[in-house]
This record gives C-alpha cells, sequence and structure tokens, in this order.
C-alpha cells in the first residue's frame, strides 16, 4: 500500500497445542488437479513468450483479449524496505528474498490463479547498502543479481510482473532535517521536493538514468534485457509520489516527458501511472488533460475503503466511482486497473461485501485488472513470513494504521489482530476464484498439487519444515527400526505451529513431513532427516 469455495476448519489436539487445520467431510472426493494455462484460450507458452499490450481501452496477449487478475508482493526485489520501521522491521534490516521464499509465493499466486504481480522493489530500491541505486548514479550488481533471479522464476511460474521505478522510498532524510519525497533530492540538497522533483532538470534526469538503467539490463538467466522480456507486463512511473499539493499540470508535464522517455527506451511493455488518478482526481474522476498523455498505457487507482473510514467520508470509497473512472478511461480510449485493493474485514466487514466487490469488478469490461496488497510467503526455517509493521498497540479489528495485521494475506490463513484464521482463509478462496473468472475461466480449477516440504531440523526429537505452497497442514512420518515409514502424526501440525515434538523420541529419529493441498490431494515427502542411517521401504501405513 505504502503511501505516505469456503474453508472448512477444525481444532486438533496435538503434542505441542491446538492447531487449527483444514478436514475434508465424510464421503469427500477430491477432484482431479490439472494445472490449467494462466489465460483460457492461450497456452501457457503463448502466455509466457508474449507481450502485454494495448489495443485502445483493452489489452491483449498473443492477440487475445487479456484481463488480469494478482498480488502486490512489494519485497520480491528487496525485504523490509517499504514498511514503516518498527520493532519488527527495524531500520537498516533490508535483505534479499531467498529462492525458496520467492518460489514459494509465485507457487501460492500461481495457485491461487494470479497472471500478473506488480512488486514495487523490481526497480524501486534506493538510499540502502542493499538498494538497487544505494548512492546518486551507483548500481548495486547484487541487486540486480535478486531482481535476476526472481525475473528468472516468474517465467518458469508462467506470471507476468510489473515493476516499478520510484516513490516507496519513504523516509529519505530531507536537507533541511525533515523528511523528504524522494532520495534524489536529498542526494541533491533539494529541500521543496514536492515541486522541484517534477521540474528539476538534474532531478528528472537522475530519475531517468535509474529508468534507463533498469530497462537495458541484460539477465544472465533468460540473456534479455529487461525491456525485451515478456515476462515483465509493464512499469509503474511511481507509487502515487507524494502528488496531493502538486498542481495537475505540473505533474502531468512530468509524466508526459518520463513516458515519453520509457517508449524511447522500451518498445515493448506498458508504461502504468497511479499518480494522474490517485494524486490530483477527485473520486470518481480523471483530470482530462491527464488522459491526453499519449505515453501512458495503464492509468490506475487504489481502492480501499478503510481510507474512508480514516476521513469520515464513506462515499469517497463508493466502488460506484472506480467503474466511473475506468468508463472515463475508455472513453479516452486508454485501459484502467485497480493495482492495489484491500480485501478483509477492515474494508469490508463480511466476505458477502467482498464478494460484491470483486463481481463488480468482473462484470465491467472497462477494469482491465486488479491486483490485491498484499501476498506474504513462508519463512526460512520455519512458519510464515513476519506480519510487517508493529501493531502490537492495536486492539483486535482495530482500524489502526498503515500495518501487516490488517492487509498482510497469508494464503491458508493466520491469526491476527484484525483477522481470524478461518476468515482469512474463506476470503482468500474468494480472491482465487475471482483471479480465475478475471482471465477467462468460469470456475475456479482444483488446486494445484502442493510441493515437497523441507526439514530444517530435528533436534531432541522436533520437528522442523519449510512449508510446502497451498499447503494448510502436514502429515508428519517416521521410521521404525525395520525401515518402514508409520503415521505418528496425521495432518494435525501447521505452520503456525512450532514443530512438532515426538514425545517417543528415546532415541534421534528419522522422519519426512508431508503436505496435501486444500483439496486433500497428499503432496510429496520431505527427503528423510534426523538419523536416517538405516535404509528406507516404500510402504506408508
Amino acid at each position: 500500500m505504502r503511501q505516505y469455495g469456503i474453508l472448512t476448519v477444525l481444532g486438533v489436539a496435538t503434542a505441542v497445542g491446538v492447531a487449527t487445520v483444514w478436514s475434508a467431510p465424510a464421503g469427500y472426493a477430491a477432484p482431479t488437479t490439472a494445472a490449467v494455462a494462466p489465460v483460457a484460450g492461450l497456452t501457457a507458452a503463448q502466455y509466457r513468450d508474449s507481450f502485454a499490450q494495448r489495443n485502445g481501452s483493452h489489452l491483449t496477449v498473443a492477440g487475445h483479449d487479456f484481463r488480469f487478475s494478482g498480488a502486490n508482493v512489494e519485497w520480491l526485489g528487496l525485504e523490509d524496505y517499504g514498511p514503516t520501521p518498527s520493532t519488527i522491521v527495524p531500520v537498516g534490516s533490508q535483505h534479499y528474498a531467498t529462492k525458496y521464499e520467492v518460489d514459494d509465493v509465485l507457487a501460492t499466486a500461481r495457485d491461487m490463479g494470479a497472471t500478473v504481480i506488480r512488486a514495487q522493489t523490481l526497480g524501486d530500491t534506493l538510499g540502502c547498502a542493499q538498494c538497487l541505486e544505494p548512492q546518486l548514479g551507483q548500481f548495486n550488481p547484487a541487486a540486480f543479481a535478486e531482481m535476476d533471479m526472481v525475473v528468472a522464476e516468474g517465467r518458469k511460474y508462467g506470471i507476468k510482473l510489473v515493476g516499478e521505478f520510484d516513490g516507496d522510498g519513504s523516509g529519505a532524510p530531507s536537507p533541511d532535517g525533515g523528511e523528504s519525497h524522494d532520495w534524489y533530492c536529498t542526494w541533491r540538497q533539494v529541500s521543496n521536493c514536492e515541486q522541484e522533483f517534477f521540474t528539476n532538470p538534474a532531478l528528472i534526469a537522475d530519475y531517468e538514468n535509474h529508468m534507463r538503467t533498469v530497462l537495458d539490463h541484460v539477465n544472465p538467466y533468460t540473456g534479455l534485457a529487461y525491456k525485451d522480456d515478456p515476462t515483465f507486463a509493464g512499469w509503474v512511473d511511481g507509487n502515487v509520489l507524494g502528488v496531493l499539493n502538486t498542481p495537475s499540470p505540473t505533474l502531468e508535464g512530468w509524466i508526459r516527458a518520463v513516458s515519453d522517455d520509457f517508449h524511447a527506451i522500451d518498445h515493448h511493455q506498458l508504461f502504468f501511472d497511479i499518480s494522474a488518478i490517485d494524486g490530483i482526481s477527485a473520486p470518481g474522476t480523471i483530470d482530462p488533460g491527464a488522459l491526453r498523455i499519449p505515453g501512458v498505457d495503464v492509468y490506475a487507482t487504489e481502492y480501499y475503503p478503510i481510507v474512508c473510514n480514516y476521513e469520515g467520508d464513506p462515499a469517497n470509497c463508493d466502488p460506484k466511482l472506480i467503474h466511473q473512472e475506468a468508463a472515463q478511461t475508455a472513453a479516452a480510449r486508454k485501459t484502467f486497473a485497480v493495482m492495489e485493493f484491500g480485501w478483509d474485514l477492515t474494508n469490508f466487514p463480511t466476505s458477502t461485501a467482498l464478494q460484491q466487490y470483486l463481481t463488480g469488478v468482473e462484470a465491467d469490461p472497462n477494469i482491465v485488472g486488479d491486483n490485491f496488497w498484499e501476498l506474504l510467503a513462508h519463512a526460512n526455517g520455519h512458519g510464515w513470513q513476519p506480519i510487517p509493521a508493529d501493531a502490537s498497540h492495536c486492539p483486535p479489528s482495530s482500524k489502526c494504521g498503515d500495518n501487516g495485521n490488517w492487509w498482510a494475506l497469508y494464503y491458508t490463513g493466520i491469526q491476527t489482530t484484525s483477522n481470524t484464521i478461518a476468515d482469512m482463509a474463506a476470503r482468500a478462496q474468494l480472491l482465487r476464484t475471482h483471479a480465475y473468472r478475471m482471465t477467462g475461466y468460469a470456475t475456479a480449477p482444483a488446486h494445484r498439487p502442493v510441493p515437497a516440504p523441507t526439514t530444517t531440523s530435528t533436534t531432541d526429537g522436533t520437528v522442523l519444515f519449510q512449508g510446502a505452497a497451498g499447503s494448510p497442514s502436514y502429515t508428519i512420518q517416521k521410521r521404525d527400526s525395520g525401515g518402514t515409514w508409520t503415521t505418528v502424526c496425521d495432518d494435525c501440525v501447521t505452520d503456525a505451529s512450532p514443530g512438532w515434538h515426538d514425545l517417543n523420541a528415546a532415541e534421534a529419529g528419522c522422519y519426512r513431513v508431508i503436505g496435501h493441498n486444500l483439496d486433500g490431494l497428499e503432496g510429496p515427502a520431505s527427503p528423510p532427516a534426523g538419523n536416517c542411517s538405516r535404509p528406507t521401504r516404500a510402504r506408508r501405513q
């Protein structure tokens, strides 16, 4: 956000407490699981290898009409860069996501039907040691290496990416001791950044140098410059860019200049702008001058009813205003997308309200796509990535500030101060069905098979593991002295549990972990871990 089928659950006792796990009803038969192409009417290869293009007020891929849905995954290029610093995300905690985290979130997104992921930190990181541009005009090979891996994995999973050039560098110290709009202003010692960022030739040149360096970078995994890779659907100029006090002609002039320069460099990909709607336009309208900018392909907005709760003006978040903006954009023969929207109960008090909103988007052909905020992944070692930002002072269901207790989505559900496990899991399935409908499928397919977990520790008989994307719970098996695998924990532990402890671990054992998907289909077992010197026999009890 960063401007400054229903799941059945039951409780099952385990050796380490109570876990909330999925349970199939009596007589349940899992549907046949078959991976479907990302977009109905296209093969997976056609979607992967073709650029997303604008045709008037619509998008196409390989000549086929294209509407997308998916997630924001801000952290793909650099974790802990965007969230407000807190005890959980302290200053200076930026780090690169591991390949496991990247694969986990991409696999989760694909099971959710995502075709496009917006990741601000694929391009927009400045002013820190791990950032893409740590100092003015200096670019970080390690940051590019991380992005290269993410892009290659996105291609493998059949997901297109939307990168970004600027906007999330809040917290850049300003020359006068306050906060700067942007690191370029800090580096250039410019204090009136909200105005000069859009008019100062030196600052514009800094931005465009960053943009050109990103687009021209060649990915060694693919052999393609980013600008020539169809894995990128396009690029956002900046995340709302703090333009609330910028005059419309000034902002429009800047968007016109940088979008023209973008297309002079990049002849294939889409140019997204968010600022022209969310920065200078009244709700439900877009400044006509903004719609006449030739280089903008997609005009995008954010939709968070929670904001109206703060500002005391619920009318400003009436969803009909989004449809008005979409109609105005389509009349100008440009495309319109909702690049961020809230999904939880602080934005939609009931699942029915969320479903009504999603159905309205699906029914509006003037909206080419949407991305919810924001998808998180399993953590390295065990469990889930931490909830971004600190809300320890917030009571349950509180609408208090920009923190992940209300917007962080963990696919199979976790408990936060704003969401229950069951409600989060149920809403995730509504988002999944919506995504498949947006890409041409009448119904969501069966869930994809889950990958094998990875056992990371068996110290003192406590089994820890890295979770499998899409698995709500896990089975633990132990090998006996005869080499036979015996189930000692049947679907009784989750990613939220502190591992599983073997109460009968008189001696070090050999263990493996098995996940299953939300249809109950069992996945492959993890490689054996622990004291596994004896041979195994392929028999399950």
